[in-house]
């Protein structure tokens, strides 16, 4: 990639000062360029990780391939600067505040398409489907169903979030692909069978349980007797 010359540039510059070094131009000037060719490198890896994560997305269908045009100007713009000796700190400023910018730009950009479309994503999930669930896949599906809204509004979203993301969605939609959508008279009744203190019998009608035998819930729910 483009923005690996420039990386690949910063590193030949610090061999080059590492030999300066013990030559006439003295230590002093070494130091200078390796410390200005470390700070380069530092936004240099920042970008590279910002052009992947937009490769990232774009390999998802959450953004369009990167525009990646700036980086071969600033490019060319340093490489040219640096033909006839050592850059000059100004050189070095420049070619390092592009290279924020640029990062800034992708890293702004990347976060903006992925709230779009992992938001939608997480809105095609037929979510109303979970009540129906067993407790144990429930209570699972319901920290999955968390960790993705968690994901959605991440700060600072990388690789790793989109590969977490796409596998936790994976297992959600799996376990709700072949469930049918409740009515909302069976989710009203479960949310009721949910509340603490639990219901008694005596609250629960025969249309209750012949609603709960018709969508096989009836094998999720047990019965406690209290008292004497």
């Amino acid at each position: 990639m483009t923005n690996l010359s420039v990386y690949e540039k910063a590193v030949q510059l610090q061999n080059r000062a590492r030999q300066i070094a013990a030559g006439a131009v003295g230590e002093k000037e070494a130091a200078r360029v390796l410390s200005r060719s470390k700070e380069l490198r530092a936004g240099l890896a920042e970008l590279r990780t910002q052009v992947e994560l937009s490769h990232t997305l774009a390999a998802l269908g959450a953004a369009h391939k990167p525009d990646l045009s700036g980086i071969d100007t600033a490019r060319t713009a340093f490489e040219r600067k640096a033909l006839n000796g050592l850059p000059s700190d100004a050189v070095f400023n420049t070619a390092r505040k592009k290279v924020q910018e640029l990062a800034g730009k992708l890293k702004g950009d990347s976060s903006a398409a992925w709230v779009t479309w992992a938001t939608a994503q997480v809105a095609a999930l037929p979510l109303a489907r979970i009540p129906v669930l067993s407790r144990d896949e429930r209570e699972a599906a319901r920290n999955r169903e968390r960790e993705l809204r968690q994901a959605v509004a991440t700060k600072n979203l990388s690789k790793a979030d989109t590969t977490l993301f796409t596998s936790t969605y994976a297992l959600l939609a799996e376990s709700l692909h072949d469930k049918s959508d409740p009515p909302s008279e069976l989710l009203k009744l479960l949310e009721v069978l949910e509340k603490r203190p639990s219901p008694t019998l005596r609250d629960i009608t025969d249309g209750d349980i012949a609603l709960l035998r018709q969508f096989e819930m009836d094998i999720h729910i047990t019965l406690q007797r209290t008292g004497a």
